[in-house]
């Protein structure tokens, strides 16, 4: 599809497929620090930190000049920027204090506290992607809380099915219940963020032609089956009937249903944050012109 439009809307073309990942793995990373501390699984914290640093990394890398990114903290004050740094390197200080803690002798004084700590700050950082993108006033798609809200959500979804398809690799025969029911729950939790976010959108070109490439243009296949079918269905299928299917593939035939499941659910995580960065249309922001919701939306 075209990056332009007759009206003058353009698409975003600054932020991409690498900055969707680093908005992953942020978010993921943080998601799986909570769900370590709910499960006391502290290896799971590790891999958080891990999907966290490597975000970061990859995002730096990027970058034409990455030994100046300090710079990035310097406007805590008005900046999205600003804050979400500044989060996710407190939270990858104290979360590793704490992950350390919880396996060397010396560092165990400060566990709990640290934990308690990073437990705080995984919220601003799983926050962090969707308000920088709602703070790009521009692009109306993402305007609203709906974004930051499905963002935290995804996150939330994608760590809890991870931790249920890592607990058999760690000797945990199975994984808890509860960790299936909050795994299901948060899946259709993000199905729901989506649908309410496209019916209370703005009613402007810009986020129709932004729906248009999402719906039934290039973006369809992503968005629609990679974020809601192979993302989002399939896990939900997995989690609601493992219980069932598990005794008939046998201990390894389940471990590695539940890794394909895991796989499934981060692919759909990219596949929607990545269409919905790339659906982002800049517009003409008109200041005391009101924009109601689109047709069909709840008032």
């Amino acid at each position: 599809m075209s990056q332009k439009y007759s009206t003058g809307i353009r698409f975003n073309h600054h932020l991409g497929a690498l900055e969707s990942v680093s908005f992953m793995g942020e978010g993921i990373g943080a998601a799986l620090f909570v769900t370590a501390f709910a499960t006391g699984q502290w290896s799971l914290a590790i891999v958080g930190v891990l999907f966290v640093v490597g975000a970061v990394v990859a995002l730096l890398n990027h970058l034409g000049r990455p030994l100046r990114s300090w710079r990035a903290v310097t406007r805590l004050v008005t900046s999205w920027v600003s804050r979400g740094t500044m989060s996710i390197s407190l939270f990858v200080a104290v979360a590793t204090l704490s992950v350390a803690a919880a396996y060397v002798e010396l560092l165990a004084p400060f566990q709990r506290a640290s934990a308690i700590v990073a437990l705080v700050i995984s919220v601003p950082v799983m926050f962090y992607a969707g308000m920088l993108l709602r703070s790009m006033r521009a692009i109306r798609l993402w305007r609203g809380p709906f974004v930051p809200l499905a963002f935290v959500a995804h996150s939330l979804a994608t760590a809890l099915t991870i931790a249920w398809a890592w607990m058999p690799l760690v000797g945990s025969e199975v994984a808890p219940t509860w960790l299936e029911q909050a795994g299901a729950g948060a899946l259709i939790l993000c199905a729901l963020l989506s649908v309410v976010h496209i019916l209370r959108a703005e009613r402007s070109a810009g986020v129709r032609a932004s729906l248009e490439r999402l719906l039934a243009g290039d973006l369809r296949m992503s968005f629609v089956v990679g974020a809601g079918v192979v993302g989002i269905v399939i896990p939900l299928a997995a989690l609601s009937g493992f219980q069932s299917l598990a005794p008939a593939v046998g201990g390894a035939g389940a471990a590695v249903l539940a890794l394909a499941v895991a796989l499934c659910r981060l692919y759909g995580d990219f596949a929607y944050r990545n269409s919905i960065v790339l659906a982002g249309a800049y517009e003409p922001v008109m200041p005391g012109v009101p924009h109601r919701p689109l047709a069909g939306a709840a008032a």
